[in-house]
């Protein structure tokens, strides 16, 4: 198994002793695993110890070059999610691969908007992955500087390719209309995930709130759902979070045959946790397994993509789901308040639910205009 030190060797006292660490993780579970590189009778002993093993594997590790230094930024940037560390790794690979052996006293501002060029125009990765890469570098340089290891950041100035050339890929529809869902909900019915994913197309849940979804979430007298948390997957590993924003963080009501769906969701998982006896995992999850086990992302999406294709629909993401939800909630709106509570739902602001999904006012606004017609017309009669 691999091991990759994440900083610099370290001094502490050990009963009579003083010891010398280095802060580690193992490359292929992630796990924190430090290694002690030695110990030493006196503190001055281990700390000339600790001095020279970092002078040793920073000329192995080519210091003073930008993948150096970004690898080095990556990890000491702890004090945000997992999620977010994980992107900030995947960056950091980019640049190494595309300017990591540049030593920082010999990087320009061409060499930078040079390689942002060749990923414009390569086709593979999306003005956003690209913006994420500017960042990291940017914000890793900077650093150089407050650290007086260069004098300005050549990053500062180079802006993201205005034009970004984008693969070859099946695109899926943004939205379904009543009709292909309608599709989709009879080709669900008797699923083993029928409630559940009934639940993410009508209301709108986000992936990782579905999958984070536990029974104690769900009250069936209320005829509510809780939703508090999320579960995403970092480096293969299912991590839960306290979901995007406090907004994220709701309750809302669901409809009656909704409701009986996922009712008759959790019989038919107490039947599976019967036949899986001793190997069930009780870990409480509405999604889970025919073990009881948490639902990958990648296990949904899989399941998702058959199950269109089985309804003969346009092909849609998880993120489709939500975004079919959400214009359909909107478009049914009769006032603002309706609007008020379709953001409620979906744990958007009302802001950027307008901003979002603008495209699906005009019905609404028809509606408003109807009634003030006929409103009008009964006071002519």
């Amino acid at each position: 198994m691999g091991w990759k030190a994440t900083g610099q060797p370290t001094v502490r006292k050990q009963r009579d002793r003083w010891v010398v660490r280095l802060d580690g993780i193992e490359t292929e579970t992630g796990k924190h695993r430090p290694r002690q590189l030695g110990t030493y009778p006196s503190q001055r002993a281990a700390r000339t110890a600790a001095s020279t093993f970092a002078s040793e594997r920073a000329e192995g590790s080519g210091k003073g070059t930008v993948g150096w230094l970004v690898d080095r930024w990556v990890a000491a940037k702890t004090d945000i999610t997992e999620k977010s560390q994980m992107q900030n790794r995947w960056a950091a690979g980019h640049i190494s691969t595309g300017l990591g052996a540049i030593r920082l006293n010999q990087l320009d501002r061409q060499d930078i908007a040079d390689w942002y060029d060749q990923m414009a125009e390569g086709g593979l990765l999306n003005k956003r992955s690209i913006t994420i890469i500017r960042r990291v570098l940017r914000a890793a340089l900077e650093d150089a500087v407050d650290e007086g290891l260069i004098r300005r950041n050549p990053a500062a100035r180079v802006p993201v390719p205005k034009k970004v050339v984008k693969g070859e890929r099946f695109r899926a529809v943004d939205a379904w209309d009543d009709v292909q869902i309608q599709s989709f909900l009879t080709a669900l019915e008797g699923h083993r995930w029928e409630g559940p994913i009934r639940l993410s197309t009508l209301y709108g849940l986000r992936r990782s709130e579905l999958l984070a979804l536990k029974w104690d979430d769900i009250d069936d007298t209320a005829r509510t759902v809780r939703i508090d948390e999320a579960l995403i997957e970092v480096e293969g590993r299912p991590v839960f979070t306290e979901g995007k924003n406090e907004r994220s963080r709701r309750t809302f009501g669901v409809d009656p045959d909704t409701a009986a769906r996922l009712e008759v969701h959790r019989l038919r998982q107490l039947e599976e946790r019967l036949l899986a006896g001793r190997d069930w995992l009780d870990q409480n999850m509405v999604l889970s397994t025919q073990t009881g086990n948490r639902v990958s992302p990648g296990n949904f999406d899989q399941t998702l993509e058959r199950l269109v294709k089985k309804a003969g629909v346009p092909r849609l993401t998880s993120h489709g789901l939500r975004h079919t939800a959400a214009t359909h909630m909107v478009r049914q709106a009769t006032d603002l308040g309706e609007l008020r509570a379709v953001a409620d739902v979906l744990g958007h602001s009302p802001d950027m639910l307008m901003k979002t999904y603008a495209h699906a006012l005009p019905d609404s606004l028809r509606a408003v205009s109807d009634r003030i017609g006929d409103r009008v017309s009964g006071w002519d009669s």
